[in-house]
């Protein structure tokens, strides 16, 4: 059973849309109304079981990106819900692009009225660039969406933490084109873990005699707030691989991190082994341990495959020996102070 779409196959049609679709449509900037390209696109179809008592029964979800020409497609959903009651509840559209506001299919962010110009198929997805005075904690609740989504907007998560603290945000997107950047924009260093593990510490601790090939995991970009190394044996499957990611995100931000790591990963069980908090988690022959250091403010995860790592004390060594060298990452950059407005504006 498939209920009826609240949106038109088409802008210019009355005609309900096929909520299992495909879709389709271009995703551009609203100021310039330019195509653009490297937006996540995350389609999800929610499911219901039940004849009069209702309830949930579960999600697909399918993540894109934009190309060159802004356009996304989503194929049709294939992947029906089983039994006699089950439906299709309804579908969601979530765009996100770093720089502008996201952009969802039922909802309108900051007053999160519903939206009115969605269609299934050549549908235009308008997006306004970030505005000062928008708060990043409301953002992140309006967003959703699944890991995919999470992981593009893991960077939002300090500057939602230093809203809540009271403190002034650093200006991490960028301003309109003409215009200065915010008083209390900073130079955004990106941040380096390279120091923090070295290929013959991996090898002192595992016995590994391999060749390894060093750079970054590609699933998040390199920010001030975030950055990895994968150490990826040659000529090996990636059982032998070494990952480490690390979050420099503050004390409030680096809690909330933590806490959404240990509820999305898999076979998550808390061991407390390492930092103040620790957890292990395993996705097919690839263990995971990951710890919070709250006086830093970091998060640190250690993923190791089964055949490099061939003991459990052998992940927990890994992880010890970078948690010893935090003190080694460079500092943060410091905050400008928040300019005072005009004396005429000032409030008693």
């Amino acid at each position: 059973m498939i209920e009826s779409a609240p949106f038109p196959v088409r802008p210019d049609s009355v005609r309900p849309a096929d909520l299992l679709g495909p879709y389709d449509g271009v995703v551009i900037d609203a100021d310039s109304d330019r195509p653009i390209a490297g937006a996540t696109v995350a389609a999800t179809w929610a499911f219901e079981r039940g004849i009069g008592l209702r309830a949930p029964a579960g999600a697909h979800e399918f993540v894109t990106e934009t190309g060159a020409d802004g356009r996304y497609v989503v194929p049709k959903l294939d992947e029906l819900p089983g039994g006699a009651s089950a439906r299709v509840r309804r579908f969601t559209l979530i765009v996100y692009h770093r720089g502008h506001v996201a952009w969802r299919s039922d909802r309108l962010f900051p007053g999160r009225e519903a939206r009115r110009d969605f269609s299934q198929r050549g549908s235009r997805v308008r997006m306004e660039k970030w505005q000062a005075g928008l708060r990043h904690a409301e953002h992140i609740a309006f967003l959703g969406g699944g890991p995919r989504v999470r992981n593009v907007s893991t960077w939002e998560l300090q500057a939602a933490a230093l809203e809540l603290e009271g403190q002034p945000v650093p200006a991490a997107l960028p301003a309109r084109e003409g215009e200065p950047a915010p008083a209390v924009a900073t130079t955004a260093v990106p941040l380096d873990v390279s120091k923090l593990l070295s290929d013959e510490e991996i090898r002192g601790v595992t016995g590994y005699v391999g060749k390894f090939e060093d750079g970054r995991l590609t699933d998040l970009p390199t920010t001030e707030f975030y950055d990895s190394r994968h150490f990826k044996a040659v000529g090996k499957t990636e059982n032998y691989d070494v990952g480490l990611r690390v979050w420099r995100l503050g004390t409030a931000a680096a809690e909330v991190q933590y806490r959404k790591l240990m509820s999305t990963l898999p076979e998550a069980k808390t061991t407390d082994e390492v930092g103040d908090a620790s957890f292990r988690a395993r996705s097919g022959g690839i263990a995971a341990l990951i710890y919070l250091v709250r006086d830093r403010g970091v998060v640190v995860s250690m993923t190791c495959g089964g055949a490099q790592c061939t003991e459990p004390g052998q992940l927990v060594k890994l992880a010890k020996l970078v948690e010893s060298k935090l003190p080694e990452l460079p500092p943060e950059p410091a905050r400008a102070e928040p300019a005072l407005p005009p004396a005429e504006e000032e409030k008693p």
